[in-house]
């Protein structure tokens, strides 16, 4: 079995976070039934590069789902909809506020008709407040959140990271955490109840290290200059002979001085938080020492030395270190005895429709 098993999910999102979410519901069991606009479906179903037909990054997160072609515009499509809503656990939409209200499809309708109904609603800003009816994307959510001004180097611009953070953890995570709490309430209660995740919010909660930074100084960190954002040679990235890079997190001071030892620098181990003008030459003897073998060779040395350095690893490596196939993601977490298990193939679009509605 899976801790899921029997939730039936209905996903009326398109794109990534809601997409990713509700695998992640399906992963562990629960029965997804995308939700899609007749003859043009999940706009990431389009979205290049295409593997089949299909977009690749569809494919990735909408595997073992089931696609039910609805136009919600029509009231054949409302009917439709609300009576699978009638007997389902969850419904998941990432419309602006206010556009399932005007279909008739808002949560209080659905409430009055399934009070079991956990409704959620994935937005950019929340379902209220001045900025809720604004357009925008992982770029906008991490920046209103406080992510982007964290990232980049000491001295120059916000760099957009290679991972869409507000979508994923903002949002995605965010979700089902919401999810796993309203059915743990339900639970107790009977009822369902409304979750509203706003992903610019979702990054703000990932700024413990920031904002406890602010409480302690009364201003924000600046960026790249922080313990954990590379001011200090012992949490820092490097290159390697061979142009990768190397991860150094050795931050406690037992990591620093098995680093040092391991490099041949010992005489750097009482130095570990030394100021400028000390701390920049630290980090350049680092880095003339990190140059000198490849990357995957200073990992297979400093391994023995237990003192968090690792090799920067691309996509392609990563599916090859986990065994993934083509269009597969990781499992995770990891549960003992209902452990997560991944679906088939993600659906063409309005492939189950017939079945579905004639169940």
């Amino acid at each position: 079995m899976r801790p899921l098993d029997g939730l039936v999910v209905l996903d009326l999102t398109r794109l990534l976070p809601g997409a990713a979410a509700t695998m992640q519901l399906a992963n562990f069991g629960a029965q997804v039934i995308k939700i899609e606009e007749p003859g043009r479906g999940d706009y990431s179903r389009w979205l290049p590069p295409l593997i089949d037909g299909q977009g690749a990054v569809f494919g990735v997160v909408n595997r073992g789902k089931k696609s039910v072609a609805l136009d919600l515009k029509s009231s054949t499509g409302r009917e439709a909809l609300l009576r699978l809503a009638d007997t389902a656990d969850v419904l998941v939409e990432s419309f602006r506020p206010g556009t399932m209200e005007r279909l008739g499809l808002g949560y209080k309708t659905l409430r009055a008709r399934n009070p079991r109904l956990i409704y959620v609603s994935i937005t950019g800003y929340g379902q209220e407040g001045p900025w809720a009816a604004m357009a925008g994307h992982d770029i906008n959510y991490l920046a209103l959140g406080g992510g982007l001004e964290l990232n980049g180097a000491r001295g120059g611009p916000p760099v957009i990271p290679g991972v869409q953070i507000a979508d994923l953890a903002g949002g995605a995570m965010q979700a089902v955490v919401g999810v796993l709490l309203a059915l743990a309430a339900r639970a107790q209660t009977g009822q369902g109840q409304a979750v509203d995740v706003s992903m610019t919010e979702g990054v703000a909660w990932m700024l413990p290290v920031a904002l406890g930074l602010w409480a302690a100084t009364g201003g924000p960190p600046a960026r790249g200059d922080g313990v954990l954002t590379g001011r200090y040679a012992c949490y820092h990235v490097y290159e390697a002979a061979d142009g990768r890079s190397i991860a150094v997190g050795a931050l406690e001071p037992k990591f620093w001085e098995a680093l040092c030892r391991a490099l041949g620098c010992e005489g750097l181990i009482a130095e570990q938080f030394a100021e400028s003008p000390r701390r920049e030459e630290i980090i350049a003897e680092l880095a003339r020492i990190f140059r000198t073998r490849t990357a995957e060779k200073w990992f297979e040395i400093l391994k023995p030395a237990d003192c968090c350095v690792t090799p920067v690893r691309n996509a392609a490596e990563v599916a090859a270190q986990f065994g993934l196939a083509r269009g597969e993601s990781i499992i995770a977490p990891k549960l003992s005895d209902t452990p997560g298990q991944l679906g088939g193939a993600a659906p063409r679009l309005g492939e189950h429709t017939a079945e579905v509605l004639e169940a």
